[in-house]
């Protein structure tokens, strides 16, 4: 009989936490199982791997073969490694300080997770804050500009008004001022010629007494 140590899924929708087992080959993913292992719950922070660490080199001495999911686990919690040391000669707590390292490895690779995600969260906040700020100045900048352009509008209106009402008084002035121009046109130099007719008759008149 073929034995395989995986992964066998429990929990809720979203929620899913999963046991990790030794079982027949040919079982479904879910069913019956040999026996338990251990147990990986991905959801918390750090994941959590617990094992039974000799249970599982016993079972890896009698040939059972881990799922790639599995032997990814066994790794990172030094298993593996323990395992192969043990096949080179050496006892199992000889072989202790390998997973205590690589347990010490996870807990500063979460902690350094964790520091990044505090420090990305800090920098979102900030620049939150920055451009909550610049928003709130370019309005308040904005709520200054507009009497400002008010007054400008008032003042160019008042200025167009008064160019119009100058231009209005202006053609009247200038009437008045042509009007006396118009008063050379009537000579009466014409009409005091008669006088000189009447001297010449009376010449003619003197000429005749005379005579």
């Amino acid at each position: 009989m073929a034995v395989r140590i995986r992964l066998q899924r429990k929990g809720a929708r979203h929620m899913a936490f999963f046991r990790i087992v030794v079982a027949d080959s040919r079982a479904p993913r879910d069913g019956r199982f040999i026996e338990q292992l251990g147990y990986y719950d991905p959801l918390k922070d750090p994941a959590v791997i617990n094992v039974k660490s000799e249970k599982a080199i016993d079972w890896l001495g009698k040939g059972a073969q881990p799922s790639e999911t599995v032997r990814a686990l066994f790794s990172r919690v030094g298993i593996m490694e323990t395992w192969h040391e043990m096949k080179k000669g050496r006892s199992y707590d000889e072989l202790l300080h390998i997973e205590e390292e690589a347990r010490k490895k996870i807990e500063a690779r979460a902690a350094m997770e964790r520091r990044k995600k505090e420090e990305k969260k800090g920098k979102k906040q900030a620049e939150a804050e920055k451009e909550a700020k610049e928003a709130a100045a370019s309005e308040d900048a904005a709520a200054d500009e507009a009497p400002a352009e008010a007054d400008a509008v008032a003042e160019t209106e008042a200025e167009a008004s008064d160019e119009s009402g100058e231009a209005a008084v202006e053609p009247a002035e200038g009437d008045a001022e042509e009007a006396p121009a118009a008063e050379p046109a009537a000579e009466p130099e014409p009409a005091e010629e008669a006088p000189a007719d009447e001297q010449g008759s009376a010449d003619g008149d003197e000429t005749k007494a005379g005579e």
